[in-house]
């Protein structure tokens, strides 16, 4: 009897220690959309939640939800007046809370309450009319091919292509990836990548933002609406996760590409202010003293943070940064292996980016929210390499090339809520710009280097907008503006007027059209080309792109999608050679360009985007993209000629199941898997006879080829992507594999001269990333 009492008794304390539901908590803050005011008495709950776990906001919009079981929750908030808001497929894991910062948009009187969701198609910005998403950090990890990076992730969306696999760098419906903006928490910066514009001008290697520190974001791209200058093609709107103000939370991460170490919490306990750090540091540079010295490891580091600072009454302040520093070596070959002129050379890279802002947002009355900043960015390249002489083996000098830049900007914009139809957003950005540009080159084998580019000094850009949404009738809305914005350098002066329509056909589907004109300048070295002495370049225009869309959207379910949007841009203004083929938009990493351009070109970007897509639901999740287009521009010959990347079609297809496994259902397991299939990029014909003579490769159209109007092979990419998260009552832990190019697709490199054999080759290049990474969160 004793011994079954003993049983009975060891298998109701097993049960007890081993069969527990592990919650978590939620918190967050609600605010209107349009004033910023925080929204008291908002019903905030759990779905399918028993018993019901829910509470109402306080007098400052704040909300607490205790005992939330870990997993995948759907969480809804709604009050009269205002369109519901629900997150459904919000992660709640054991090892950090989740902190909420939702916007409740008004309805019209005249409308009944309206079910808005948190899915990607509808971006944070109320005033983008259309071809708008938002990506979650959580997506860069579950989507197959996302590397944590919110570029690789944007490369699965319609009208977006990769320029190369070992880039980052995204074609938005065939521009040049130089055309796309990048703002972090409002403000332009420098683009945020390790090894950025080195092989991809617009792009580099990775991000400089760890996925510990990122929040939910916006990608736009094109016809975007007035407040977004400076940009021509695509818009990358990131924000940055508020720490947890109530506890302290710590992640460490082990990875193929990366260590990384973050920490967040209140800097004083029972004070609302808080704090968000993260650094990381290259794997890769950590085992470099056991590589060899020719390896050329790519060694690099960021860190980024943001601090919290609400007041009672003087608003909210927000302290942010971030900061990359990359570097590379590459040591010459054995003479004896010697193929091309890169095996004889060594050379020293190193390149950094920072940028960091002051901002404060303060609340005029019940309407009104004035949102203003300070910063400072920049960024910056130093470059020299030498080659070894063919028989006595010196080092000659052969290129050097320094390019910094820098800018500290004010920004400020007012939005003021008139009524339930109208609201308006006006406001300016100035930047105070400095650079120093210095690139040279030796022209033949043991020449002295000569100047490409030379400058040193500063300028400035400035720019006002102004942008209104109107809802005209309960199922029409209006959103249109204008930005201006002035380039000091040489007074390249652009108006850019911007309008939208969106016209609810029912709860379930909409109609849009939107146009608008986007200009942005060009890269610094470009205006700064030396040739004879002069600069031909610096009197340079900006280019404009005119875009015009159409857009219908259809709910076929709550968790299904369709879309589709054809569009048309008109490109003026282009920098192109007078009496070639050259133009801006082809440029893919032009370091030492050295050519004389006039604004005498024109082109036009003509597609069609189809995303049908399938919202995380019971673990599985879809997404199919199509992207139909010809891009091609015009030279002063006349001649039309397709551009660099116009690859005629993209096709993404990716998917996802979840699993939820463990003995009381705590752990999730994830996989995917992701097929890009892309159009191969266009061919740049080499002049042949030239080139065997200088014995270097040298482009030009001849006998009767004509740029890019041959393509490389197309490129199907396949990806992977595995990942376990295990809750514990104190912490979480996960475990990742994901792998881009799985199958190692080659893609074209580069040409080059073969010393031995004394012919021009083509290099192709098979480039498998794998990250194996643990996580654990606590």
């Amino acid at each position: 009897m004793k011994k079954v009492l003993f049983l009975i008794f060891f298998a109701a304390i097993s049960a007890n220690t081993f069969s527990q539901t592990i919650t978590q908590t939620i918190r967050g803050q609600v605010f209107d959309q349009s004033t910023q005011e925080p929204l008291p008495f908002c019903t905030v709950f759990i779905e399918d939640s028993d018993p019901v776990v829910g509470t109402t906001t306080n007098d400052h919009g704040a909300f607490e939800l205790l005992n939330v079981p870990v997993g995948r929750r759907i969480l809804r908030v709604s009050m009269v007046g205002y369109e519901s808001y629900i997150v459904n497929d919000l992660i709640v894991s054991s090892g950090r809370e989740v902190n909420l910062q939702i916007n409740l948009r008004p309805t019209s009187s005249e409308l009944a309450e309206v079910v808005v969701t948190t899915r990607k198609d509808n971006p944070q910005n109320s005033m983008v009319t259309l071809s708008g998403r938002q990506f979650t950090v959580e997506e860069t990890e579950r989507y197959a091919g996302g590397l944590n990076d919110p570029a690789r992730l944007a490369s699965s969306f319609a009208g977006v292509a990769t320029p190369s696999v070992g880039s980052n760098g995204i074609s938005v419906r065939g521009n040049n990836p130089n055309g796309l903006l990048w703002q972090i928490e409002g403000v332009e910066v420098p683009n945020p990548n390790h090894f950025a514009n080195l092989s991809v001008v617009g792009g580099g290697m990775l991000t400089a933002i760890s996925n510990q520190i990122m929040g939910n974001s916006d990608f736009y791209t094109g016809a975007f609406p007035a407040e977004y200058g400076n940009a021509s093609s695509g818009v990358f709107d990131i924000h940055l996760r508020t720490g947890n103000s109530k506890r302290r939370e710590y992640t460490l991460q082990a990875g193929i590409l990366g260590v990384d170490f973050a920490t967040e919490g209140p800097f004083i306990k029972g004070e609302e202010a808080s704090y968000i750090m993260n650094y990381r540091y290259s794997t890769m540079a950590l085992v470099s003293p056991l590589l060899p010295d020719n390896a050329g490891v790519l060694k690099y580091q960021d860190l980024a943070f943001k601090s919290v600072f609400p007041t009672q009454n003087s608003g909210t302040f927000t302290f942010w940064g971030i900061g990359a520093f990359d570097g590379v070596d590459m040591v010459a070959a054995d003479s004896v292996d010697w193929k091309a002129d890169f095996d004889r050379e060594n050379s020293s890279t190193s390149l950094y980016l920072y940028a960091t802002g002051l901002s404060h947002q303060l609340r005029l009355g019940s309407r009104t929210f004035v949102r203003s900043a300070i910063s400072t960015s920049g960024d910056g390249l130093s470059h020299s390499e030498t080659r070894l002489g063919f028989i006595d083996l010196q080092e000659n000098p052969y290129s050097k090339v320094k390019n910094h830049s820098g800018r500290v900007s004010l920004q400020s914009r007012i939005q003021h809520h008139f009524s339930d139809k109208h609201v308006n957003r006006t406001g300016f950005r100035y930047s105070y710009i400095y650079y120093n540009v210095g690139i040279e080159k030796a022209l033949a084998e043991g020449t002295s280097p000569v100047p490409f580019a030379d400058g040193k000094g500063e300028t400035g850009l400035f720019q006002v907008y102004t942008q209104s949404t109107y809802r005209i009738l309960p199922d029409l809305e209006l959103n249109m503006g204008i930005n201006t914005q002035l380039l000091l350098l040489n007074n390249s002066f652009s108006v850019e007027p911007r309008v939208g329509i969106k016209y609810h056909l029912n709860e379930n589907q909409n109609l849009a059209m939107a146009y608008g004109v986007h200009s942005r300048v060009e890269q610094l070295p470009l205006y700064f080309v030396v040739i004879d002495g002069e600069q031909p370049n610096k009197d340079l225009d900006l280019m404009r792109n005119q875009h015009f869309i159409l857009s219908w959207n259809m709910r076929l379910s709550p968790y299904l999608r369709l879309q589709i949007e054809p569009y048309y841009q008109r490109l003026t203004n282009i920098p192109v050679s007078p009496d070639g083929y050259l133009a801006s938009v082809n440029f893919m990493e032009e370091i030492f360009f050295n050519d004389h351009l006039v604004n005498k070109g024109i082109g036009r970007n003509l597609g069609i985007d189809f995303t049908f897509e399938q919202f995380l639901n019971r673990g599985f999740y879809y997404l199919f993209t199509t992207s139909l287009f010809d891009s091609k521009y015009k030279t002063p010959d006349g001649v039309e000629r397709n551009t660099r990347f116009n690859r005629n079609y993209v096709i993404n297809f990716l998917t996802g199941k979840e699993w939820v496994v463990g003995q009381d259902n705590n752990n999730l397991l994830s996989a995917g898997i992701r097929l890009n299939y892309m159009g191969g990029l266009r061919k740049e014909p080499v002049n042949m006879e030239e080139s065997l003579l200088a014995g270097e490769v040298i482009y030009g159209e001849t006998y009767g080829n004509l740029a890019f109007d041959k393509q490389h092979s197309d490129m199907p990419i396949i990806s992977v992507s595995l990942s376990y998260r295990k809750n514990r009552p104190r912490y979480s832990s996960v475990w990742s594999l994901q792998i881009l190019n799985m199958l190692a697709a080659k893609e074209f490199n580069s040409h080059y001269y073969h010393l031995k054999d004394e012919t021009i080759e083509s290099r192709y290049e098979g480039i498998m990333i794998p990250n194996i990474s643990y996580r654990i969160e606590f």
